[in-house]
């Protein structure tokens, strides 16, 4: 039976007492408690000391063993002073090319990318040359006071990321003491008033979208069928260009991204609008690469900042995340179409922990629905393109006829 903070007080007998996973309290005869860890390590028993109760609580003796048995995973006995003293020598760049690598299989290509170069520009300059075990809150800060306010979104995940390498090595055994990248009760008290506010992407004023939209369909290339895709479906960015025909069922009208590329690892099916049917159409892959927006070489995904160069080049000052923005403030004052249809759209988690138990179903007809909607919104042509376009082709037909008036034609 495991052990608790209110029973071992009463312990009254001296002996040793075990918790689990190899965790004892031992009681002396004059009643102190201490905590020992016995484990196996190359063929020899080993009792590490933990420290004593109550002292060490049982939850804080848990997380000790828990840290142990990590380095014994590895082949490290905590006992052994010449392997726990090497391990003090791991560097910042080291640990988090270590973690990176980790959880790489776990991640998005995209995420895992962004994770090495914000190391590289912004963390690896200042202190990827530093033991882990020696970085405290003065090392922290220079990386993140010169970004906090001018790139916020970077400084917050950078700080995030931080800490979540220092969290893993102390649990490694290369370093204690509490994180100098916890943000609550420590950096909050030093950067600036608070938390860095961040700044949502650019997005497009839904009401300039159709216009938008017949610019782009001009546009030729890959990039530009991407951007009209990510448009109508409502996807992020990483999600579309690496979107593969094998996904698409062209009888049901839907694509099927899997887990392991949705920002909230759930599978998340896409209703397909008529609109973006016709776009898959327009690609010209099908048949000739696994992937429905390739770059030049038909195996390998486009470059990541192909969407964006894209609307750069279009004078356009919006993201191409920023597109979602666009479809949601559309979606909530334009139509009415339920509020969690629409985050569903979005692949957003709706309703508390309870209710999702309840709700089986991924209410994809009624996203077909809200699809087919922002579909015909998008591509249809707006009024004052048109009468533009009836202006322009009266002027011209003016100026053949020896420059009568458009009025007049």
């Amino acid at each position: 039976m495991s052990l608790s903070q209110t029973a071992i007080p009463k312990i009254s007998q001296p002996g040793r007492y075990q918790d689990k996973n190899g965790l004892y309290l031992n009681v002396t005869e004059t009643l102190s408690k201490n905590w020992v860890y016995r484990y196996q390590i190359n063929g020899r028993r080993r009792d590490k000391g933990l420290g004593s109760f109550p002292e060490v609580s049982v939850m804080e003796a848990r997380k000790k063993l828990a840290e142990l048995k990590a380095l014994i995973a590895r082949g490290i006995d905590p006992l052994d002073e010449k392997q726990m003293a090497s391990l003090q020598m791991v560097t910042f760049e080291e640990a988090a090319r270590s973690f990176i690598e980790r959880y790489r299989a776990a991640w998005s290509p995209t995420h895992a990318a962004q994770w090495a170069s914000s190391m590289d520009n912004h963390v690896y300059p200042k202190i990827g040359n530093l033991p882990v075990n020696k970085i405290d809150t003065d090392d922290i800060l220079p990386v993140l006071e010169p970004i906090w306010r001018t790139i916020p979104e970077t400084a917050r995940r950078i700080r995030n990321r931080i800490e979540q390498v220092l969290d893993a090595e102390k649990t490694l055994g290369h370093r204690d003491g509490p994180n100098p990248a916890r943000w609550r009760g420590h950096l909050q008290n030093l950067l600036d008033r608070g938390y860095p506010v961040a700044v949502p992407l650019e997005s497009l004023d839904y009401h300039l979208l159709p216009a938008f939209w017949q610019r782009l369909d001009s546009e030729e290339g890959r990039a530009a069928r991407c951007l009209q895709f990510l448009i109508l479906t409502g996807t992020r960015t990483n999600e579309a260009m690496a979107a593969r025909w094998d996904e698409i069922d062209f009888e049901r009208m839907t694509w099927t991204i899997p887990a392991e590329r949705m920002k909230n690892r759930e599978r998340h099916v896409v209703p397909l609008s008529e609109e973006a049917m016709q776009v898959l159409k327009e690609t010209g892959t099908r048949g000739s690469s696994f992937l429905i927006f390739p770059g030049r070489n038909l195996d390998k995904l486009m470059a990541d900042n192909s969407l964006r160069r894209l609307l750069k080049k279009m004078d356009m000052d919006c993201t191409p995340h920023g597109f979602r923005a666009t479809f949601r403030t559309w979606a909530q004052e334009q139509t009415k179409h339920e509020s969690e249809v629409c985050e569903a759209a979005l692949s957003h988690e709706v309703g508390t922990a309870v209710a999702k138990r309840y709700m089986r179903g991924n209410q994809l007809e009624k996203r077909r629905l809200l699809m087919d909607d922002w579909g015909h919104f998008a591509t249809t042509t707006p009024r004052h393109a048109i009468v533009q376009a009836a202006m322009n082709k009266a002027y011209s037909r003016a100026r053949k006829h020896g420059g009568r008036s458009a009025a007049s034609l």
